[in-house]
């Protein structure tokens, strides 16, 4: 994909995001009293794996974050970050994207980000380079008092030829 394509992607998945946040900002902050775990806002860590399905397949470390704005329980806006460390390989992913639920603890979404690639070279420096991503998520949310504790899968399409698989357990908190 080429810059001019990336910088309409860019803009306009910001132009969404900014059109579908504002009306969310004027509702109530609990959803329906029949939902007991909806909170508008949700913060979450996860630990796990990253494992590329077309190289070499030997599978990184990864731990993440992100914060998920719920405009109901149905949907969200969600913006997140994982680091991915391999043996001669470190990877950084910032994403956002929608979220939506079927259910109350299941979570689908989607949406654009970047990773930055590093790896060590044989000269004893480092390469970085930059590409777009898509990516879907797939999660489920058990809770145990205040907290969120499920599955999360990442299926990430970077750049146009690579596709990462991340996953973990995801631990979380509404608020």
């Amino acid at each position: 994909m080429g810059r001019r394509h990336l910088r309409k992607a860019t803009t306009a998945w910001v132009a969404l995001a900014m059109l579908t946040a504002a009306p969310a900002a004027g509702q109530e902050a609990h959803g329906d009293s029949n939902d007991d775990h909806f909170h508008a806002n949700h913060v979450a860590v996860m630990a796990g794996g990253m494992t590329p399905l077309a190289e070499t397949s030997e599978t990184s470390f990864a731990l993440g974050a992100d914060i998920e704005r719920r405009f109901n329980p149905t949907w969200g806006f969600g913006i997140g970050i994982d680091f991915t460390f391999g043996d001669h390989k470190r990877a950084a992913v910032v994403g956002t994207g929608v979220t939506y639920r079927p259910i109350p603890d299941l979570k689908l979404g989607t949406g654009p980000g970047f990773e930055v690639v590093e790896t060590d070279t044989s000269s004893g420096g480092t390469k970085k380079k930059l590409y777009f991503i898509w990516g879907f998520i797939f999660g489920y949310d058990f809770h145990v008092g205040s907290l969120s504790i499920g599955p999360l899968v990442f299926l990430d399409f970077v750049g146009e030829t690579k596709t990462n698989i991340t996953y973990g357990i995801s631990v979380g908190t509404g608020f």
